[in-house]
């Protein structure tokens, strides 16, 4: 049972209207056949088909076909975007009863960020779908996470127009539950010294290194000074009325440094 045909039972439809695409998808399905896994993956049609050629159109189609920008993925990008905002935000706000704005802000930015987005399309392997351009043939566009991202956002939109509300925001929730760890996400919101951890891991750098530079002040009012070192560079410096604290303000200066969302 595909996906979607599971949380057909769960979501309740926000439209009342039958649509053709609500039938579940046949080896008779009319829609193009390079569409037909990522069918079986969410469990639905991707009708009308012209809706959903253009979600998935890269805008590289430009330059050897008749098609113009707006007949590209970029506005369905653009509405998609808003919708997983929304999505995410609710879904939080549920979540998270007893957690402040600030935390759900932080949360949502991580889990609507392209590195996470282009994870969801891979576990539906999305790229399969898209239509590029004839003469995009580097990989570096083909393989690129961040249009593989954008590309999210626009079938979410197309979704969104095709399902409504209720099932896009069901499809989203179990796409996370099934690729993202909640409580462990949860614990590293502004904990500055685990991101930049989990960033030196990635690109397979040397862990960091925090060095105590000073410590000024009488015994209950200290202020400490502290350094952090990646691969022989300091990235940052932080001060803090605890070690812990300064430690924490210096991963943040290196997170910035190295264009990381904080």
């Amino acid at each position: 049972m595909g996906l979607w045909s599971r949380l057909f039972k769960k979501a309740p439809t926000s439209k009342k209207t039958h649509h053709p695409a609500e039938d579940v998808v046949s080896a008779t399905s009319k829609s193009k056949p390079q569409w037909r896994e990522l069918e079986k993956r969410l469990g639905v049609s991707l009708q009308p088909i012209s809706l959903f050629e253009k979600a998935l159109r890269h805008r590289s189609t430009k330059e050897s076909s008749n098609v113009e920008s707006y007949d590209t993925y970029e506005r369905y990008e653009f509405l998609g975007d808003a919708v997983l905002d929304l999505v995410v935000a609710d879904l939080l706000f549920v979540r998270y009863p007893k957690e402040n704005e600030g935390f759900l802000t932080k949360f949502r930015s991580k889990l609507v960020k392209k590195e996470t987005l282009a994870t969801l399309a891979e576990s539906i392997q999305l790229v399969e779908a898209i239509q590029f351009g004839e003469r995009t043939q580097d990989a570096s566009v083909r393989e690129s996470r961040s249009v593989l991202a954008d590309l999210f956002e626009s079938l979410i939109g197309g979704l969104y127009l095709t399902y409504g509300y209720d099932r896009v925001k069901a499809m989203i929730a179990s796409l996370l539950d099934e690729e993202i760890h909640f409580d462990e996400v949860s614990t590293k919101i502004d904990n500055y010294k685990s991101m930049l951890l989990e960033y030196c891991q990635a690109k397979k750098w040397d862990q960091p290194v925090y060095e105590l530079l000073k410590e000024q002040g009488p015994g209950h009012k200290k202020t400490f000074t502290v350094s952090v070192t990646v691969n022989h560079n300091v990235l940052g410096e932080g001060k803090g009325s605890r070690l812990k604290q300064a430690e924490q303000h210096a991963a943040k200066v290196a997170l910035q440094h190295l264009n990381q969302s904080v």
